[in-house]
């Protein structure tokens, strides 16, 4: 196949086909997240019965060298080649498969040299980083499947891995293997995914070829949009050793239950972020369509966002007692402020951060992301003391507006979208039905019941004072959900016929 000769996957979209697979991504990258996020608290639940607290102590120590050498190995160059309006060739495939193969073998051997001296963590270290080849080898069908935004099939791969460990982790740790079902978990789901991937992306199945000139022109995107993963990494490392050590580790404990909780809307954001990048590389040569694009993103966004930040904020008195306990009554003060900063950053995000990749300004996210931690920072810190732990939400929501600020600046400078003018009816009416439903849930008592009719107070608010106040808006968000669904349930005869 020649430097520019398309994959099957890789072929022009229609208008109308565009579409479809963009609604269809949505609801499926965002439905795999909430399922595997339940399928993880189960077997977490199953697991930790038959473990300690040091066996599992150990796999987080061994997790976190898994995350460095995957971000490490990817590079962002993937990415390069996923906003590239060429497609890539099998040759460029297989460079970058040869180099990431290369890199992860390379990080194996340095954990197995290392694991003779120091024992059993360095072991399970060792095994765990032993996976990463094998998710190497499954980069060319992501890059391809991302580019054709044939979400299905990375959904099909993605759910047949977390069945996988799932079942092998359970079943080892049951028959008594302990820690290290754990940690050949890993590489079976590496494994699996590798399989499936060959299976469901054929074209993906590239020989590793190391030319490193092929890659060398996507190394300054990829080091740039890599950048912006460490800062996120770096900046949540930094908050949570700042407000364990003026906080104490109690309030980190609370800081920590907080933000599982908002892992609930981050998914429904995630997708978006996920669905927007190969999305607007389509589309980035057409100013007209990404004007469109990016305008729709934030109306959806805002209201989508809104309904459901609303609601988790207006029930957190109740909520975060009734479900954890009373001794975690205090975590529900981080979750207004939490809430508002990610219904304000997330929105603009969402719509910005990748049209202003596709168009090659990572140094906007960039600047962004950076800007982003040092204001939450600097907010959080100086207030910890008088006001505790809802300062790390204040400083969210202020450092959102920050984020929000600069996002906003770089992409109306290239196209004419009104980002924050859409915000303005969620945020305030978000605000007011959050309040109402706060007061309802904690004077219900804070029991899980009054929760719950804080929330849905919240919820029915929010949608008939953003049905008064613009219903264009909300009839727009939720025929793309609807229509997200239907595109979902729906295949084309193209796609069947793979």
């Amino acid at each position: 196949m020649g430097a520019g000769q398309p994959h099957g996957e890789d072929e022009a979209l229609s208008d109308s086909e565009l579409k479809r697979r963009v609604k269809a991504g949505v609801f499926l990258v965002s439905t795999r997240g909430l399922v595997i996020l339940l399928l993880g608290f189960a077997g977490n639940v199953v697991v930790a019965r038959l473990l300690n607290p040091h066996d599992f102590g150990v796999v987080a120590i061994g997790m976190s060298f898994v995350f460095f050498a995957g971000l490490v190995s990817d590079g962002g160059l993937g990415a390069g080649l996923i906003r590239r309006g060429e497609p890539p060739s099998d040759k460029e495939l297989g460079a970058l498969s040869a180099l990431q193969l290369g890199v992860t073998l390379a990080m194996t051997a340095v954990a197995v040299a290392l694991a003779v001296p120091f024992g059993q963590i360095a072991w399970v270290t060792a095994i765990m980083v032993g996976s990463m080849p094998f998710v190497a080898l499954q980069f060319p069908g992501r890059i391809l499947l991302e580019r054709a935004l044939l979400y299905r099939r990375l959904v099909a791969v993605e759910m047949t891995q977390v069945l996988c460990f799932q079942g092998w982790a359970i079943g080892t740790v049951a028959a008594g293997f302990g820690v290290w079902g754990l940690a050949t978990a890993t590489v079976v789901r590496a494994l699996t995914g590798t399989v499936m991937m060959a299976f469901v992306c054929p074209a993906g199945r590239v020989r590793p070829r190391p030319e490193f000139r092929l890659i060398k022109p996507l190394i300054a995107f990829g080091l740039r949009f890599q950048a912006v993963n460490v800062t996120w990494l770096l900046r949540d490392q930094a908050l949570n050793l700042c407000v364990a050590a003026l906080g104490g580790v109690s309030q980190l404990g609370l800081w920590t239950l907080a933000r599982r909780l908002m892992e609930m809307p981050y998914l429904l954001l995630h997708s978006l972020w996920q669905v927007s990048f190969p999305t607007m590389s389509r589309l980035s040569a057409d100013k007209e369509r990404s004007t469109r694009l990016v305008q729709q993103a934030v109306d959806i966004a805002s209201v989508g966002m809104g309904l459901v930040l609303t609601a988790l904020a207006g029930s957190a008195p109740g909520l975060v007692p009734g479900l954890f306990g009373t001794q975690w009554r205090d975590a529900a003060v981080i979750l207004p402020g939490a809430c508002l900063g990610l219904a304000v950053g997330g929105a603009v995000s969402v719509a910005t951060q990748g049209y202003l990749y596709a168009i090659g300004d990572v140094q906007a996210v960039l600047r962004a992301t950076l800007l982003q931690a040092v204001t939450w920072l600097a907010v959080t810190l100086p207030l910890l003391a008088p006001l505790g732990v809802a300062s790390v939400g204040l400083g969210w929501s202020l450092s959102a507006a920050v984020e929000a600020l600069v996002l906003s600046r770089a992409t109306t400078r290239r196209i004419p979208v009104r980002l924050f003018r859409p915000l303005l009816a969620p945020v305030l009416v978000g605000v007011c039905s959050s309040s109402l439903g706060w007061t309802v849930s904690a004077r219900g008592g804070g029991t899980l019941w009054s929760g719950i009719v804080g929330g849905a107070c919240a919820a029915v608010l929010f949608t008939a004072g953003m049905t008064v106040a613009n219903r264009r808006l909300v009839r727009q968000t939720y025929g793309f959900a609807a229509g997200s669904v239907r595109a979902a349930l729906s295949r084309t005869r193209r796609e069947e016929g793979r």
